[in-house]
C-alpha cells in the first residue's frame, strides 16, 4: 500500500484507517498559489530572472480585481523573500518536487511529494517541505524517515542531513537533525505501524 507522507501522523494514530487515506487525490484546478510553486521550479532549473517572468505571467490569467491585485503582490514579494532567504544558505539544488518512495516492509510504502533536496556547503544534504501553515512541524515522524532514507539513498552519515521546512507564512527555512538513538525507534515505530496496517486488510 502506498502511503503519503502528509498523512502520516493521522495514520500514526489511526493505522486502520491507512487505507482511507492512502486513496486521497489531490484537488485539481489552477491557482495563485500554484504559480508560486511553478515559480520557485523555474528559479531552481532556469534562474531568478525565468522565475519572475514565469510568476507574473502565471497572475495574469487571473481577473483584475482589487482581491486579486493584492494577492498577486503577495506572492511576487513571497518570491522575492524566498530567493533572498534561500540564497542566504549556500546551498546548491539537485532536486525540485521530487517525488518519494520509501519502503517501510510489509509491501507497504511512504510516498509522497518532497518540495526540495539540496547539496550543503558542510557537504551533507537538506531536505525540505512545503509547509504553508506556521506549525510544529519537528514532532512528525515523517521528518525522521527522510532523514533515514536519503543518508541511505545519498550514503551520507545521519548527522550531515537536516531535514525541515519552508515556512511559507514567515517565509523561512527550519531545520533539524535527528540523533541516531531518535532515529532508530523512528524505524522501528514505522515498521510497527507498517505491520498494523496489514493485520486491518485481512
Amino acid at each position: 500500500m502506498k502511503l503519503k507522507h502528509k498523512f502520516l501522523e493521522q495514520i500514526r494514530k489511526s493505522p486502520e484507517l491507512a487505507s482511507k487515506f492512502s486513496e486521497e487525490k489531490g484537488q485539481g484546478g489552477k491557482t495563485m498559489v500554484r504559480v508560486w510553486d511553478r515559480s520557485i521550479s523555474h528559479f531552481h532549473q532556469e534562474g531568478e530572472e525565468e522565475a519572475f517572468r514565469y510568476l507574473l505571467n502565471g497572475l495574469l490569467e487571473f481577473r483584475d480585481t482589487k482581491e486579486h491585485r493584492q494577492r498577486k503582490e503577495l506572492y511576487y514579494n513571497k518570491l522575492k523573500n524566498y530567493i533572498k532567504e534561500y540564497n542566504s544558505y549556500g546551498f546548491k539544488s539537485l532536486k525540485i518536487m521530487s517525488h518519494l518512495k520509501i519502503d517501510i516492509q510489509h509491501n507497504n510504502f511512504i510516498t509522497g511529494e518532497v518540495f526540495r533536496i539540496d547539496k550543503t556547503p558542510e557537504n551533507g544534504y537538506a531536505i525540505t517541505l512545503l509547509n504553508r501553515t506556521d506549525e510544529v512541524w519537528a514532532h512528525q515522524l515523517r521528518f525522521r524517515l527522510l532523514q533515514i532514507h536519503y543518508s541511505n539513498l545519498y550514503k551520507c552519515p545521519h548527522d550531515l542531513i537536516k531535514v525541515g521546512i519552508y515556512n511559507f507564512e514567515k517565509e523561512k527555512h527550519e531545520y533539524f537533525s535527528f540523533d541516531d538513538e531518535e532515529l532508530r525507534e523512528a524505524w522501528a515505530e514505522i515498521s510497527g505501524i507498517s505491520s498494523k496496517i496489514n493485520q486491518f486488510k485481512l
